[in-house]
């Protein structure tokens, strides 16, 4: 008897030095699970599902992603279905996740400036839709709608402000000298994410872009309304929604989905 219980004492030891998150249970390979809150009778994960669902994903107090509830997840092979098949319909959970892992999820787009080795999911399930169930609910609301639904939330948060239809502008940095002008050659270097603050481009230093401004077809047409009028050195942050940005089709890539604001924090490197 005394056998089996040092044996068992040994087991519980082995599993909890490996465990980093003593106040998280092991969910698998660099994951970890604690549940924040949950209900007992509702739906359960299917990975045919829809769910409506708030997500954040932190590193340290750094804020890496965030997602509105008002952004229906299609869970099938959907990034985060990792972690969202481990809750029930009104759960509420955190998660830590090693950063290699949430990185290989994600690819082609990136989180950005990943600091540490696990970061910090936290996620909030208020619905489960079927397929079935999903079409009633999105009745009358087509993808244009839910794009400026989501929009709205992301506005309220930053501090952009309307330029023209469908675009935003917030100076980060003032710049010098005269305005850009259709003719000039200007350089410019930028990173584009979505409103879920994932990245989805980036040109920059050696790879920085130079062209003809006003020349069609360089940038796409937020941008370019954009950045008529900056000067030298300025910086701007670009909220551009899909009508002046990739459209109904998304990116010739498909890293862009179909009616998808973009972000773009644009730097003037040089004007001629």
């Amino acid at each position: 008897m005394k056998k089996i219980v040092a044996i068992s004492l040994l087991i519980l030891l082995i599993f909890s030095c490996d465990n980093k998150y003593p106040d998280y249970d092991k969910r698998g390979d660099g994951v970890y699970m604690k549940l924040l809150y949950f209900e007992d009778e509702e739906k359960s994960y299917h990975p045919l599902f829809h769910a409506v669902a708030s997500i954040e994903v932190i590193d340290g107090e750094n804020l890496l992603y965030k997602r509105y509830k008002e952004d229906i997840i299609n869970l099938e092979n959907n990034e985060f279905s990792f972690l969202i098949k481990e809750m029930n319909e009104g759960d509420s959970a955190s998660f830590m996740v090693s950063a290699a892992k949430i990185q290989e999820a994600f690819k082609p787009v990136n989180f950005n400036k990943i600091t540490s080795e696990y970061v910090e999911v936290n996620i909030k399930i208020y619905q489960y839709y079927t397929k079935g169930e999903h079409l009633s609910a999105s009745q009358g609301y087509d993808k244009e709608m839910m794009e400026q639904l989501i929009l709205k939330k992301y506005i309220k948060e930053c501090r952009a402000k309307p330029t023209y239809e469908g675009l935003y502008v917030e100076q980060l940095k003032k710049g010098h000298g005269k305005k850009i002008e259709k003719g000039d050659v200007i350089t410019i270097a930028y990173k584009g994410y979505f409103i879920n603050r994932l990245e989805f481009d980036n040109i920059s230093g050696a790879t920085a872009f130079t062209f003809t401004y006003g020349t069609p077809g360089q940038v796409i047409k937020g941008l370019d309304l954009a950045i008529n009028g900056m000067k030298n050195g300025e910086k701007s942050k670009i909220i551009i929604t899909s009508q002046l940005a990739f459209g109904e089709g998304g990116s010739t890539t498909r890293v862009v989905p179909p009616f998808t604001t973009v972000i773009y924090e644009i730097e003037i490197v040089n004007v001629k």
